[in-house]
């Protein structure tokens, strides 16, 4: 009854089974169960795998939508699901069965032909092996000798039903593959023909030898021919060595026949010896024709790139800066050996690269809640000192101490606050002046600097103006409101005072430190070679490629005549909201209501920059300080 003319009916197939397979050989049966049910439909199931010749189970795991070996799955409407039964082939044949919805009452099915699937998995007995080999980057072949197989291959006659006439004769034959192009001075040892007398069984189990070279990898670094290729991707080949071969001898025996004219009986019989199939793998590693080293290597982000974050870190990879290597390449016998070294040129420069980093510490030194702290604790307290109220002045009244900050328009209202920040960078240079990249992200981050408000101010023209000077628009009685805006490079407000007050390197060449440190190498094994250059070369735990030369035996020496420097400079920057306390009136006409104030930092865009930490994009910017003050009443009310 063909599938698509079935309605409501749960089926059972091969997805995937083997035909037979070797003892111990990893066996991966497939079962694909579909529903024409047109809603989600739970059934009973169950798995039964056993060795033919006794019925006993054997280990298996279940894999796949169901991962036991009896229960319930739910199949989804006009939908499938796919289970696995894997398991070590044991030297037996083995029966395969599943089962779905049996009594097809659960759901109800009217067809249950194809709700069991059955199969038969053939023992084959084989020897099969595989073994996988690495050429490192710095071997340019390597010997082989070992034996065909980890156990011989058998062939064995039996008893002759009477006797055996002559030797018992045969061969054992090993085929390599490919012929050509990769097993190099290809040998054997152990492995004469046979000829036995009166010895039925036989074993055989040669040595084989054979050399791989790096050139059939199409790497030829001694012929100056390079592979360009990705040194984590080794070049690949597989070979194949299997054997075949039988015995045979002539059984001649008597049939017990009386008066028979054909005997003696001559037959001739054979026995083929366990088939070996040795599959062989060889990893060339290249490392000839990159020009730089993979930026995977090197961390390409900011840290904490938050607008609540104060401290950040940027993470960049420097600029190249090319030089020249070489590499030692050997051969390894079969022992593993090393011999026979060479110095090989690399087909391009090396590039100097390194991780670059910038570590940002922003701090609010003093915030505006601890500059009016003074003021508005006086004024909590009912206390009418002067000089308690050194930057605001803040209303004694009962009924305003709900606010949190109240003030009468009329009195003066000073601009304060104190933040800084440090920036320390690390970049690599071939010379030890000043980096151009360190200046550029202070010059960033001090022009980032905002200070906003929209509180009404008066200037020395008795003009209702806002914290930058700027003219308020009237409306009616009063004024409307217009935020006023301070940076670093636009500091002066009401009546030209310095508002925003920068002191970095300019003002104190003593907030600019730099230390420079030679990145010294030398050339030969062993030798006496700086972290820094270690750390864009291959073989050294520097650069977490410690691995290339524990296992690959890989590492690059640099060629003197060349200079690196790490250049680690460090700026601290105060910035001072009205470093000289300057008193600034707010408008006696400033409407009751609800006003702010707000400094941050805003978002520096690091992608126009023309430096490599353009590939950041933008650093983010922070809130610094924020505050909100209720205008209640005006000086007039007092």
């Amino acid at each position: 009854m063909p599938f698509e003319m079935l309605k409501k009916d749960i089926s059972v197939q091969a997805e995937s089974i083997p035909v037979g397979a070797g003892a111990g050989r990893k066996v991966l049966v497939g079962i694909n169960i579909k529903s024409t049910f047109t809603e989600d439909e739970t059934a009973d199931y169950e798995w039964e795998i056993i060795k033919k010749s006794d019925g006993s189970k054997i280990p298996v795991e279940y894999l796949g939508h169901a991962t036991k070996e009896k229960g319930k799955i739910t199949i989804p409407g006009e939908n499938e699901r796919l289970m696995y039964a894997s398991f070590s082939m044991p030297e037996d044949d083995v029966l395969v069965r599943f089962v779905i919805n049996e009594d097809g009452t659960s759901p109800e099915e009217k067809y249950l032909g194809n709700n069991v699937f059955e199969a038969e998995i053939k023992y084959v007995e084989s020897i099969f092996e595989y073994d996988e080999y690495d050429i490192p980057y710095n071997v340019l072949s390597r010997d082989f000798s070992f034996n065909l197989s980890k156990r011989p291959s058998v062939a064995d006659l039996g008893f002759a039903r009477g006797e055996w006439s002559g030797n018992i004769t045969g061969e054992f034959r090993i085929i390599i593959d490919p012929r050509d192009g990769l097993f190099r001075k290809y040998s054997e040892q152990n492995n004469p023909p046979v000829n036995e007398v009166r010895r039925s069984r036989v074993e055989r189990n040669p040595i084989v030898n054979f050399t791989i070279e790096r050139r059939d990898f199409g790497d030829d670094p001694e012929g100056r021919k390079w592979l360009d290729i990705n040194p984590s991707t080794p070049v690949v080949k597989n070979g194949r060595l299997f054997s075949e071969g039988y015995i045979q001898g002539w059984d001649v025996y008597e049939c017990g026949f009386e008066d028979c004219e054909l005997c003696p009986h001559k037959v001739l019989r054979t026995a083929p010896f366990n088939e070996v199939t040795k599959d062989l793998t060889f990893n060339v590693y290249v490392y000839n024709g990159m020009k730089n080293i993979p930026s995977k290597s090197f961390r390409n982000e900011i840290e904490n790139n938050r607008v609540d974050s104060l401290n950040k870190k940027m993470y960049w990879e420097s600029e190249p800066y090319n030089f020249n290597v070489i590499r030692w390449m050997c051969r390894l016998d079969s022992n593993g050996k090393e011999y026979g070294w060479t110095p090989v040129d690399g087909k391009y420069q090396r590039t100097f690269k390194q991780q670059n980093s910038g570590d940002i510490q922003i701090k609010i030194n003093s915030p505006m809640e601890i500059e009016y702290m003074q003021a508005r604790e006086a004024a909590r307290q009912g206390i009418n000192r002067k000089d308690l109220y050194d930057k605001a002045v803040f209303p004694t009244d009962i009924d305003l101490q709900r606010f949190e900050y109240p003030i009468k328009s009329g009195y003066y209202f000073n601009p304060a606050g104190k933040y800084s920040f440090t920036v320390e960078t690390v970049t690599y240079k071939p010379v030890p002046s000043d980096t151009q990249e360190h200046k550029d992200i202070v010059n960033a981050l001090i022009n980032s600097f905002n200070y906003e408000t929209d509180l009404m101010y008066i200037n020395d023209y008795r003009e209702a103006v806002n914290i930058k000077g700027e003219l308020l628009p009237e409306r009616g009685n009063t004024f409307s409101t217009r935020p006023g805006i301070l940076t670093a490079q636009d500091n002066k407000g009401i009546n030209g005072i310095e508002l925003v007050t920068v002191l970095d390197r300019n003002s104190d060449e003593s907030r600019y430190t730099k230390k420079v440190e030679e990145v010294y190498h030398e050339h030969i094994s062993g030798g006496n070679t700086h972290e820094y250059w270690k750390m864009v070369m291959e073989g050294y735990a520097e650069s977490n490629t410690l691995s290339s030369r524990d296992n690959y035996k890989y590492r690059e020496y640099v060629k003197p005549g060349q200079k690196m420097y790490k250049i680690t400079e460090t700026t601290e920057v105060d910035i001072i909201i009205n470093k000289d306390n300057i008193n600034t009136f707010t408008h006696a006409h400033m409407p009751d209501g609800e006003y702010y104030i707000k400094v941050w930092m805003d978002n520096v865009d690091l992608g126009s920059s023309s430096h490599a930490y353009s590939s950041l994009g933008t650093l983010s910017g922070v809130m610094l300080d924020e505050m909100y003050i209720t205008v209640k009443g005006s000086m007039y009310d007092d």
